[in-house]
């Protein structure tokens, strides 16, 4: 009986050791460099009993994308220390490694890739899928408004390669099996754009927000807050080394893992084994706070700018009702600007604002579901039969799941107008700002058939 009682509790501490590479619930959330696979539902499932599309306008962020040349550098050099140590240390079969031989070995068979130097926040094959496959199955869903001439669709993105790419992969997967062409309606890429990237040419969102000292101050709270510095800890146990581990080290080791998770087919990377799920949850939330102020209800800039694209919105739907509107208007831009659309729109707006220095658990600001990669608002109108009558509906959602902008048979008409008419007086003198001069660059205009092949050829280098 002894025995059995010692057999079974050495069996309970094999099977209870924690590990990442065969771990059952691996979480999922990684703010802003979240997976949209993650994070979307699927507009073909929202149905509109009795309603024919009419009009269809979205906003999208680009899709997954490299890592920025600074993060690039950071992460290159980390990876470069950690894996030499622990190479080191798993030769010699030290005992201070406390992480699974298997997370182990995956660690040292993973290899640096040397493309990402050379493409800084280039849009990533799997980026490409992620739209092209919106793209898709927007066009299953309301094939009626593929009919009509090329001057029926606009689409423009802001004039970077992460986001043209992403034009041109929504339009590929728009078309995807017909014979139609949409490459010509994809407007050319400005230095200066005031519908989906007003705060770059913002002065007082410059001067107050993005250079300013709130952001600053909220992240230095987060980062000597309790929870962080006992994650910091935690993953100094994992790594079984000499080297000691900063604060900063925790978050770019935070960087390798969401990022090249994000382009594992199994949504995996070696990288995560030094996290629990609670240290992601917790690391998670640094991204939420920086956001909240640079981009979210933490500054009413923000909440101004992210007026522009709703302008847009409601005159596009306007027009429709006069039957001059175009079937289709799609933006693709950043995570800046979808978040300032958010909170313009009110939502995900807690009772209390967050706090660098104590983490909400229950917060509804997440970067994770209102700033993945590619996260879109879709907004249709549509011409309804009721009792006989027509009238128009409109449908409102985000990451292809309904919202609570509206009522789930979708707004009317006139609750819409309630909703946005305030938008279109929008406009931008509370910008204004001497000291600070936007320097637009002479060469504005981008030509997307000279461009769709060159923004391609990154992609093809990386995947």
């Amino acid at each position: 009986m002894d025995v059995t009682i010692v057999l079974l509790t050495l069996v309970s501490f094999v099977t209870c050791k924690d590990c990442y590479w065969n771990a059952r619930c691996p979480y999922q959330l990684f703010s802003s460099k979240t997976p949209y696979e993650s994070v979307r539902g699927d507009l073909r499932d929202e149905n509109m009993p009795n309603c024919q599309p009419i009009s269809l306008w979205s906003l999208h962020r680009h899709g997954n994308r490299n890592p920025n040349t600074q993060v690039t550098e950071e992460i290159n050099e980390l990876q470069k220390k950690i894996i030499s140590e622990i190479s080191l240390a798993y030769e010699n079969n030290r005992t201070q490694l406390t992480n699974c031989f298997q997370d182990i070995e995956d660690l040292l068979h993973w290899s640096w890739n040397t493309t990402l130097e050379t493409s800084p926040s280039y849009l990533t094959g799997i980026g490409y899928e992620e739209i092209f496959d919106i793209g898709k199955r927007v066009r299953q869903k309301f094939e009626t408004l593929l009919s009509g001439t090329s001057d029926k669709f606009y689409f423009r993105p802001t004039n970077e390669q992460r986001t043209i790419t992403s034009a041109i992969a929504f339009v590929h997967g728009l078309t995807y099996g017909t014979k139609a062409n949409l490459t010509g309606s994809i407007d050319g890429a400005s230095e200066e754009d005031n519908v989906i990237r007003p705060y770059e040419s913002c002065a007082k969102y410059q001067e107050e927000v993005k250079k300013g000292q709130t952001v600053v101050d909220q992240l230095a709270l987060y980062d000597s807050s309790p929870e962080v510095l006992a994650v910091r800890d935690r993953v100094q146990r994992h790594l079984g080394i000499h080297y000691q581990v900063t604060v900063a080290d925790t978050y770019n080791l935070y960087e390798l893992c969401r990022f090249h998770r994000s382009w594992s087919p199994k949504l995996l990377s070696p990288w995560c084994s030094f996290f629990s799920n609670e240290d992601l949850e917790v690391m998670e939330y640094r991204d939420d706070v920086r956001h909240y102020y640079r981009n979210g209800h933490g500054s009413e800039i923000n909440v101004n700018l992210g007026a522009a694209p709703l302008k847009d919105l409601y005159e596009n739907f306007e027009n429709a009702t006069l039957n001059r509107s175009k079937n289709i208007v799609s933006y693709f831009t950043h995570d800046t600007m979808f978040e300032m659309v958010i909170s313009a729109l009110g939502l995900y707006k807690d009772t209390e604002p967050l706090q660098g220095a104590s983490r909400n658990a229950n917060r509804l600001w997440r970067t994770s579901e209102i700033a993945a990669f590619s996260t879109n608002l879709i907004a249709v109108l549509f011409k309804c039969q009721e009792q006989g009558d027509e009238i128009y509906r409109v449908q409102f959602l985000i990451n292809e799941k309904l919202t609570t902008l509206c009522p789930e048979a979708g707004c009317t008409w006139k609750q819409f107008v309630d909703k946005f008419q305030i938008f279109k007086n929008t406009n931008f003198e509370f910008c204004l700002n001497k000291e600070y001069l936007f320097k637009p660059n002479t060469n504005r205009g981008v030509n997307i058939s000279i461009m769709s092949f060159l923004m391609l050829l990154p992609i093809l280098l990386i995947v």
